[in-house]
């Protein structure tokens, strides 16, 4: 009911700023913006109305000071991501935790802004409580699919948890097939994982190889004593 509200209400206002710019009432179209940024200042429609009404009326660097307390309004609300992103965290959501770091980062990407966040990113990695591949199957606290981000997927190789880390770029390639981050990280990724299979094959050979020849060494070793005991 609310959201049908909105959608009319956002309807009406787009709109009646349509017919005031077809009849050229630009002050009118700047003042109603106004009106609405009163009781939902973080209204975008509003705040687009308001700059295009500026620049058209010659009043440009009003319209840029619209912009920037725009930015100031998604920088407050960045800070959403920044404090869910703790709270997730000390409660050992950690996947949820990252989503919203990453998001934090995203929206602020100032060099102090973006320091804290990728610090607390590398807290996720010093937590006592590392997911395994186990826990990515059967663990309730695991996020939905839909939350799965190149960041994520970063977390889990530097915490060594490849075969996760592939599962999880794979089902972001799947549903963003352009993703050319993912993408590049999953053959990177691909390449270790089979650098890594290979490795333990050989090693394996080379443990065999080397109990065959342990063995060898110690019968050769019963035929000599045998051969001096006669």
């Amino acid at each position: 009911m609310i959201k049908n509200y909105f959608e009319e209400d956002r309807s009406n206002f787009l709109d009646e700023t349509e017919k005031l710019f077809r009849q050229n009432k630009l002050q009118e179209i700047f003042d109603l913006a106004q009106k609405r940024l009163k009781y939902l200042p973080a209204d975008g429609d509003a705040h687009v109305v308001a700059c295009n009404a500026l620049l058209c009326l010659g009043r440009v660097e009003e319209s840029r000071e619209v912009l920037i307390r725009v930015g100031d309004i998604i920088s407050g609300l960045s800070l959403v991501y920044d404090r869910m992103g703790d709270i997730y965290r000390k409660n050992g959501y950690h996947q949820d935790a990252a989503v919203c770091y990453e998001k934090f980062i995203s929206m602020r990407p100032g060099a102090e802004e973006a320091r804290r966040g990728i610090e607390k990113m590398i807290l996720l990695e010093q937590e006592d409580k590392p997911v395994n591949e186990v826990a990515m199957m059967h663990d309730e606290n695991i996020p939905n699919p839909k939350l799965f981000t190149v960041t994520l997927a970063e977390l889990y190789i530097k915490q060594g948890h490849l075969q996760i880390a592939a599962e999880i770029l794979k089902e972001i390639i799947s549903k963003e097939p352009q993703n050319g981050q993912a993408a590049a990280m999953l053959n990177s990724l691909n390449t270790k994982l089979s650098a890594k299979a290979s490795t333990e094959v050989k090693s394996t050979e080379s443990e065999k190889v080397i109990k065959t020849l342990s063995s060898w060494l110690k019968n050769i070793d019963r035929l000599k004593m045998n051969a001096a005991e006669k």
